[in-house]
């Protein structure tokens, strides 16, 4: 089974979106490369994956559902937002995200409150989270139509990979390693270090061969987050059950019971409820 993690940029170089590409086979995950990309290549990898495959992307893919009804009165889905995407420039995004927000603040979707370590997908400073979210919805405008699945919306039965929308940092911290400072944080190194000493430890996937890959995600904390959401898109495979799965019939009175109209519109961030260590898997709660 193929497997592709995707640590997504928005930022307008386009050179600092990284991938880790793999292989599935008898419960271990074995790294083929890590690379960065332009985001016009990586849309075409996804799109070329073969049936059964499944991609972890670090973008959201959608927004809160305040502002999708400030920004496409009546839209039914996050496909009608990402087809508005795809007709729009940067500035004319930031603009409208400036203009809500100058009003009603920076909302999170319900699933990002589940999340400490989230931020709104509208939040502008010290991260970006715009640019992100704007060009992944537009890359999300060409995979669907291609025949993607994106859950939780229903699947298409296209042949095509299933994408998910991951965060590296929330898969780490349900795993018990350390999921912040690991990027710019003056202990980056030791807690990269550590990382990369445990992942094997702590996860029911096999990594084979992720020392080969250790230099790499020792400079590059772009490159660790597309190796850990290629574990997050293994982790799937292996067991969709080991993740916090919506309910779309749900009434909202709890993170996982949400009317479907809110599900389809803000999306779903994918992430292990479970702490994993030696192979066992104890269930948690998402927010913890």
């Amino acid at each position: 089974m193929e497997i592709l993690g995707v640590d997504f940029s928005g930022a307008a170089p386009d050179n600092n979106t990284w991938v880790a590409a793999g292989t599935l086979a008898d419960g271990g995950l074995e790294l083929r490369e890590c690379f960065p990309a332009g985001r016009d290549r990586v849309a075409q990898m996804l799109i070329d994956l073969p049936s059964g495959s499944v991609a972890a992307l670090d973008f959201p893919f959608s927004v809160p559902l305040l502002f999708a009804d400030y920004w496409r009165p009546g839209a039914q889905d996050m496909t009608q937002l990402w087809t508005a995407a795809a007709a729009m420039e940067p500035a004319e995004f930031m603009k409208l995200r400036d203009d809500f927000v100058s009003q009603h603040g920076e909302p999170k979707r319900v699933i990002d409150r589940s999340h400490t370590e989230a931020y709104s997908c509208l939040h502008k400073v010290n991260p970006n989270m715009v640019p992100m979210t704007f060009r992944g919805m537009q890359m999300l405008a060409r995979l669907w139509p291609a025949g993607c699945d994106v859950p939780p919306l229903p699947a298409q039965n296209a042949g095509k990979a299933v994408l998910l929308e991951v965060m590296p940092g929330a898969v780490l911290r349900s795993l018990g390693l350390p999921y912040k400072g690991y990027k710019n944080g003056v202990r980056r190194l030791e807690l990269r270090r550590t990382i990369l000493d445990n992942l094997p430890n702590v996860c029911p996937v096999g990594l084979p061969n992720l020392q080969e890959f250790r230099e790499i995600c020792m400079s590059s904390h772009d490159c660790l987050d597309a190796v850990v959401a290629a574990l997050a898109a293994s982790l799937w495979s292996i067991d969709p059950s080991l993740f916090g799965l919506p309910n779309v019939d749900g009434d909202g009175q709890d993170p996982l019971s949400l009317p479907g109209s809110v599900l389809r519109l803000e999306g779903w961030l994918y992430a292990p409820i479970a702490t994993v260590k030696t192979g066992a898997v104890a269930a948690t709660p998402p927010s913890q």
